[in-house]
C-alpha cells in the first residue's frame, strides 16, 4: 500500500511517501501554501497512484486534497506523536517530546496517549532567536555552528564557582544560561549557547514529567533533534536525573508516520 502522510505544524509542512513501512520520498517546506507543496512533492517524486492520505498536526484542516479522490484520514495530533515515538523508537511506553515551534510532552503506554503538558521553548525560539542576535537564516547553519562553539564564553557552570566535587551536581552544570557571556563570545559561541539553553530547558521539563512516574524512557521528535551537539547537552540531564534519551531515525517525521501507524 503507497500512502501518502501529512504533518502540517503551526511553521512546516512534513510530507512523506510510506510503502511497507519505510519513508520513500520526504519534503519540510516553510510555505503555507500547503496545496502546492503538495502538488509540487507528487509530480517532482513521480507519484501518480497512492491508496490515502493520511493527514495530521494542529493545521490539519487547512489543506484540501479532494481532487484526488482517495480515502483522506485526519488523525489527532497527540495520538499522532505518542503513536510515532513509540514506533520509531521500538518502545512500549515513553514519554515522548514532540520539538516543533514549541514542545509538547505526551505519555505514550498501550495505545493510551496523555497530554503532559510542554513548553513555549523549541524551534521557534532557537531559529529566532539565532537570526536577531546573530542573522542567521538558515537550520543547517544553526547545525554548523553549534558544532564549533564554546560555553565556556556563554555559561556559568558549577565549576566555575566551586572546586568541590558535589554528588548532585557534577561540574558540567549549569547554573545559568548567558551567565558568563564575554565579549570574546564568537557567533559559533552565541548559537551553541542558545541551542544548549532550548535543550536544557526541553531536557528539564522532561525530567519533571518523569519524576513521579514509572516511565523513564524519553524520546524526542522533531527536525531540531537532528543538531549533532543535542545529544551532548541531553548526557547532562541523563547524568543527574536517571533518565534514558532516545532520538530514533528520521525524527522530523515521526508525527507523520505515528498518523499512519495508528490506523494499521
Amino acid at each position: 500500500m503507497n500512502i501518502i502522510g501529512i504533518d502540517i505544524g503551526s511553521s512546516t509542512i512534513k510530507i512523506i511517501e510510506y510503502q511497507e513501512n519505510k519513508i520513500k520520498n520526504k519534503i519540510i517546506s516553510e510555505s503555507k501554501n500547503y496545496e502546492l507543496v503538495l502538488n509540487q512533492f507528487l509530480t517532482k517524486n513521480n507519484i501518480t497512484k497512492f491508496d490515502k492520505i493520511v493527514i495530521t498536526g494542529i493545521n490539519a484542516k487547512k489543506i484540501d486534497v479532494s481532487q484526488y479522490n482517495v480515502p483522506v484520514h485526519i488523525v489527532e495530533e497527540f495520538i499522532s506523536i505518542g503513536t510515532g515515538g513509540l514506533y520509531l523508537s521500538k518502545k512500549e511506553k515513553a514519554i515522548i517530546a514532540s520539538i516543533g515551534t514549541g514542545t509538547a510532552l505526551i505519555r505514550a503506554e498501550n495505545g493510551e496517549f496523555k497530554h503532559l503538558g510542554g513548553t513555549g521553548v523549541g524551534a521557534g525560539t532557537l531559529t529566532n532567536l539565532c537570526n536577531r542576535f546573530e542573522g542567521i537564516k538558515t537550520f543547517d547553519e544553526i547545525m554548523e555552528l553549534s558544532k564549533q562553539g564554546n560555553l565556556n564564553n556563554i555559561d556559568l557552570r558549577i565549576a566555575d564557582l566551586t572546586d568541590d566535587n558535589i554528588k548532585t551536581l557534577p561540574p558540567e552544570l549549569t547554573l545559568a544560561n548567558f551567565g558568563k557571556l564575554t565579549k570574546n563570545a564568537s557567533k559559533a559561541d552565541i548559537v551553541m549557547g542558545i541551542t544548549n539553553m532550548v535543550f536544557e530547558v526541553i531536557g528539564m521539563m522532561t525530567a519533571f514529567a518523569t519524576i513521579n512516574d514509572e516511565i523513564k524512557d524519553v524520546v524526542l521528535i522533531g527536525n531540531i533533534v537532528c543538531i549533532p551537539v543535542v545529544k551532548d547537552i541531553l548526557k547532562k540531564i541523563e547524568k543527574t536525573h536517571g533518565i534514558n534519551y532516545t532520538i530514533p531515525e528520521n525524527p522530523q517525521f515521526a508525527v507523520a508516520i505515528g498518523a499512519i501507524q495508528s490506523l494499521e
